[in-house]
């Protein structure tokens, strides 16, 4: 059987969040290594006495969330999404859409975390992602 990879990239592209359809962008093959290659620094989420800082990891999803959405009016919906007081979206929430958003555009998923507690990598390079695997951590334990 033939294979269409165009095809597999006319997918439908939207999603909800926050009672909004949103919509993510597919990345050049570029910016997706780029991705893969890059190690986030642990330190951005860990506080000064080690423990780790859920308001600075979902500080730091909610900054890079928006280089995966497609166009300004869908960045702009985001920012009001997890701005407002009225019906918010939960914290874990905001993780999971990270992760899930990085899956879309990678095209690797993101391994569960291991029984073991170590970190989850993002599937591809070896590297952990604290923001990734903390939150996948955070979430599955719900």
């Amino acid at each position: 059987m033939r294979r269409s990879f165009s095809e597999e990239l006319s997918e439908d592209r939207e999603f909800e969040f926050g009672g909004e359809s949103l919509q993510f962008r597919i990345f050049h093959w570029s910016e997706t290594v780029d991705l893969l290659d890059t190690k986030i620094d642990e330190s951005l989420v860990i506080n000064e006495d080690g423990s780790y800082s859920f308001r600075a990891d979902t500080e730091w999803c909610i900054k890079n969330i928006p280089d995966f959405l497609d166009g300004a009016e869908n960045k702009a919906k985001f920012k009001k999404i997890v701005e407002r007081k009225t019906n918010p979206v939960p914290r874990h929430q905001i993780a999971e859409l990270y992760v899930w958003l990085r899956q879309q555009v990678q095209g690797l998923p993101t391994p569960p975390p291991s029984s073991a507690g170590s970190p989850v990598g993002d599937g591809g390079n070896g590297s952990a992602s604290s923001a990734e695997s903390s939150s996948t951590a955070e979430t599955s334990k719900a």
